[in-house]
């Protein structure tokens, strides 16, 4: 019993300890003025009608060229406030996935990627994969298309999957970007690392459910 235990608690530090870590960094980088200033201007310019179109294009460019789209989540988050930036970011990041996705699906893609005949994958896999981003979303999106996931479960894997990693993140970047201080928003911060924590290892467990009894 307590062998089964192990291998699940050292992979609860694994992911636990580095968000902590930039959970850390993040609350110290906040405190400087030049970071006020910068949080009040995007919080502005988030009121402007460009705003959101704008957000859906670079979201798109950043998905087909391969960029990380974490600096446009925090973005949002800081600018739209936790709840309304995982609405949107969570219907652009699906939208902005199809892009890839059918390049990838339509061969444009096979130069950058050897063996193709090699790659499969399943429904149940890009929703693990999306639920616990192990690879990049930008880069998942291009793998789905050469290994020809259906549209309709990909679409669905990739929405249902990103809500945990979407939220989550959006809550962090707006909790340290309003300044909140105090215990009540430390418990809440420690506790969405234990949620975190939490939600990779039943995606572990869930993984290996998946594997015995599927393939």
């Amino acid at each position: 019993m307590t062998q089964d235990i192990k291998p699940h608690l050292r992979f609860i530090l694994i992911v636990a300890i580095p968000v902590a870590l930039v959970t850390l960094f993040l609350g110290q980088l906040q405190q400087l003025p030049v970071a006020h200033r910068l949080i009040a201007w995007m919080q502005q310019t988030a009121s402007e009608w460009w705003a959101i179109p704008l957000f859906v294009v670079l979201y798109i460019a950043f998905s087909v060229f391969l960029l990380p789209v974490g600096l446009l989540s925090a973005t949002a988050a800081v600018a739209w406030g936790w709840q309304f930036a995982s609405i949107i970011e969570l219907v652009t990041c699906t939208v902005a996935a199809v892009v890839p996705y059918e390049l990838a699906r339509r061969g444009l893609a096979r130069r950058f990627i050897k063996d193709e005949q090699r790659i499969e994958a399943s429904f149940f896999a890009l929703l693990l994969l999306r639920i616990v981003p192990v690879i990049p979303y930008v880069a998942v999106n291009y793998l789905a298309g050469v290994a020809r996931i259906r549209p309709r479960a990909f679409l669905v894997a990739t929405f249902a999957g990103s809500i945990p990693s979407v939220v989550l993140f959006a809550y962090f970047v707006d909790t340290l970007a309003t300044g909140a201080v105090g215990a009540a928003t430390q418990l809440r911060i420690l506790g969405a690392c234990v949620l975190v924590a939490l939600m990779a290892v039943a995606v572990r467990l869930l993984s290996a459910w998946v594997r015995r009894r599927f393939l």
